[in-house]
């Protein structure tokens, strides 16, 4: 599955769809889990196929499903050779599907399991700038790496996330 969070659409990757990829020279997919059904879905791909590597985390539009059980049973599948990344978590008030609280419990946890593994991570931040960068400068996210993505705030911030050491997506 191809699973993009900007537009929220679910696409297939069958053998059939991924195979002509795998034969064109595109040697590795990173698939993101951005939901828990996301993530068993991504668990799924890296099971069957050999070029399909995973993000594991739950977007903050998703992060009221998470409790403690659920932390734990995605660090087992984060301790799989093939996820090579923690994602997508961070915060998202444009929405406020979830409250402000909730988000932040859930973006600092699974950014302490990023810690745990040494595993880069995908943010996402929307309308939520001042508490993302707060909340990582508070969390030492500077010892991890990985991608703001779909940036869209401040030059500033942009400096400041680079000086951390992430890249802007």
């Amino acid at each position: 599955f191809f699973n993009d969070t900007a537009t929220t659409e679910i696409y297939t990757l069958s053998l059939h769809d991924a195979l002509p990829i795998y034969e064109h020279g595109i040697d590795t997919i990173i698939n993101v889990g951005a939901s828990l059904r996301g993530v068993r879905e991504t668990v799924t791909l890296m099971e069957r196929y050999p070029f399909v590597y995973g993000a594991i985390g739950v977007h903050p539009d998703e992060v009221g499903d998470l409790d403690e059980e659920k932390i734990a049973w995605m660090r087992k599948h984060r301790e799989k050779e093939k996820t090579v990344d923690v994602g997508e978590k961070g915060m998202d008030y444009n929405w406020d599907k979830e409250s402000q609280e909730i988000q932040k419990k859930w973006f600092v946890r699974q950014m302490d399991l990023a810690k745990e593994m040494s595993l880069p991570i995908i943010v996402h931040s929307r309308n939520a700038a001042k508490d993302t960068m707060d909340l990582m400068k508070a969390e030492r996210a500077d010892y991890l790496r990985g991608v703001i993505h779909c940036y869209s705030y401040s030059l500033e911030h942009a400096k400041e996330y680079m000086n951390m050491g992430y890249y802007l997506g």
